[in-house]
């Protein structure tokens, strides 16, 4: 059995780069010599190897929040009762798991899962 799979991960770099001023057909203005910098973002696409073992870990532990969290939204004497719920789930390149758009990574690649839960 190999303990190890592929992930595929975007990485973003910006890159800046400085030149001093030449006026060009473009100018709107601004001391002649100035410096001007550009940034630029650079999206990179990557495949790593992960530890089946570390993404097993971190899949449990995730798993096992969102069991405590949807159990908090069932309450008995509620006139709703939650059906679905669908998650989009961040792996970064180093196996660490959040819910997209919350905290909780590393600066690093990430990839996405998205998780559906249904009612039985």
């Amino acid at each position: 059995m190999n303990d190890k799979i592929w992930i595929i991960t975007e990485e973003t770099a910006e890159t800046s780069t400085t030149t001093s001023g030449s006026r060009s057909s473009r100018d709107i203005g601004g001391k002649i010599g100035a410096e001007i910098t550009e940034v630029t973002e650079v999206v990179v696409t990557r495949r790593k190897m992960l530890e089946v073992a570390k993404l097993k870990d971190e899949m449990s532990g995730f798993l096992q929040a969102m069991r405590e969290v949807l159990d908090e939204a069932e309450q008995p004497d509620s006139k709703m009762q939650l059906n679905e719920v669908e998650l989009l789930v961040e792996i970064n390149g180093e196996g660490q798991i959040s819910l997209l758009g919350f905290g909780g990574g590393k600066a690093g690649g990430k990839g996405a899962m998205t998780f559906k839960f249904k009612r039985k």
